[in-house]
């Protein structure tokens, strides 16, 4: 395991990668599109490495396994920290066993405070836990739903839960926007405060995750009374399918006390155009709106409500764990760092919300 050298990718790489990804995961693959690598590798506002954040291991002159490097600014309570999801984690069957895995994690890990996973295998998982990680077990799901007959059809089963009904239409407003202006800095400043421990949403970031996205139209959606921003929710149709359509919240930041509300908002706005609406996030920073609201928690429920769609797929896991480490464990620790309410992630973090594949 010595010798094993874990380095990043340069632009010499180029034909060896292609090589890995069609190995790996075929040619239809959203790897082996060029604009989705760009934006993701290289494109991204917190990658401050000077080249695409991937790291690799070779054997004989072939990449035997890779590490993507989501590389974000995490707010921890009231310092910013150095943090990276590590996400399309792969090794070619004919180098597994030797701990290539380990040593490109090891390796990424040298570079940041924390290293993190959403949607990680249970192997990826064992090596975060051997390294000194800690997992939280899978996200919180918020399931509303909006067409329950539908639903039902789709899934041939009865549901024992109501379907929500149309609310009352409030004063404030609620638009979808093309482009964040300078009250929305004045906004996080005051918002960060509700999440002890999260990405650290700048104007920049939500323009290159969400708004300038190149392959995904997302509906980035504000509250706002007068002027002044209450909180963003930002929705992902999920409506080319005839048989069953969704919206997914793929992120939302609220100011406390505006909760309820927004949620109203997300509702009247998605009515009669799709059949549920679901949201993923650690913590319990939305819990009691939502269940007011008429969501229930499918974590708890376990219901078979497909999570992968385009096309949909009932037979994918339709959990999102997430597990961490602090790279240097020579640094302070907290305790707090163990309690599951002082982390807010969501499915637009990492890369649990991506463009479809190569059709």
């Amino acid at each position: 395991m010595s010798s094993i050298i874990a380095r990043f990718i340069e632009t010499i790489d180029n034909d060896k990668l292609q090589i890995f990804y069609d190995l790996a995961y075929g040619k239809k693959h959203i790897l082996n599109n060029i604009i989705h690598h760009n934006w993701q590798f290289k494109d991204n506002p917190f990658n401050r490495l000077g080249k695409k954040s991937i790291v690799v291991t070779e054997n004989n002159s072939e990449i035997s396994s890779h590490l993507g490097i989501f590389p974000v600014d995490l707010k921890v309570f009231n310092t910013i920290k150095s943090a990276i999801w590590h996400i399309s984690f792969y090794t070619l069957e004919q180098y597994r066993g030797v701990g290539l895995g380990s040593k490109a994690l090891e390796y990424s890990s040298l570079f940041f405070d924390f290293t993190m996973v959403l949607s990680g295998s249970d192997g990826t998982k064992k090596i975060y836990l051997n390294q000194g990680g800690k997992s939280f077990g899978d996200l919180n799901r918020y399931v509303g739903i909006l067409d329950k007959n539908r639903l039902e059809n789709y899934i041939g089963n009865k549901i024992q839960k109501n379907q929500i009904s149309l609310e009352n239409k409030s004063k404030l407003k609620f638009d979808k926007i093309e482009c964040l202006d300078n009250s929305y800095d004045v906004f996080w400043e005051k918002a960060k405060n509700r999440y002890p421990i999260t990405v650290n949403r700048t104007k920049q970031y939500l323009q290159w995750r969400y708004l300038e996205h190149p392959m995904i139209q997302y509906h980035f959606m504000l509250l706002k009374n007068n002027n002044k921003i209450l909180g963003y929710a930002v929705l992902r149709f999920e409506d080319n399918n005839e048989e069953l359509k969704a919206v997914r919240i793929v992120d939302m930041i609220v100011l406390e006390n505006y909760d309820d509300e927004i949620i109203k908002q997300i509702i009247n706005y998605c009515i009669n155009k799709i059949d549920f609406i679901d949201f993923f996030c650690t913590g319990n920073f939305y819990k009691t709106s939502f269940e007011k609201n008429g969501f229930f928690n499918n974590l708890i429920e376990d219901l078979r409500i497909p999570t992968v769609f385009n096309p949909i797929d009932l037979n994918r896991r339709p959990e999102i764990n997430f597990f961490y480490k602090q790279s240097n464990l020579n640094s302070s620790y907290d305790e707090s760092f163990n309690e599951i309410n002082n982390w807010y992630f969501v499915k637009g973090d990492s890369d649990q919300d991506r463009a479809n594949m190569i059709q």
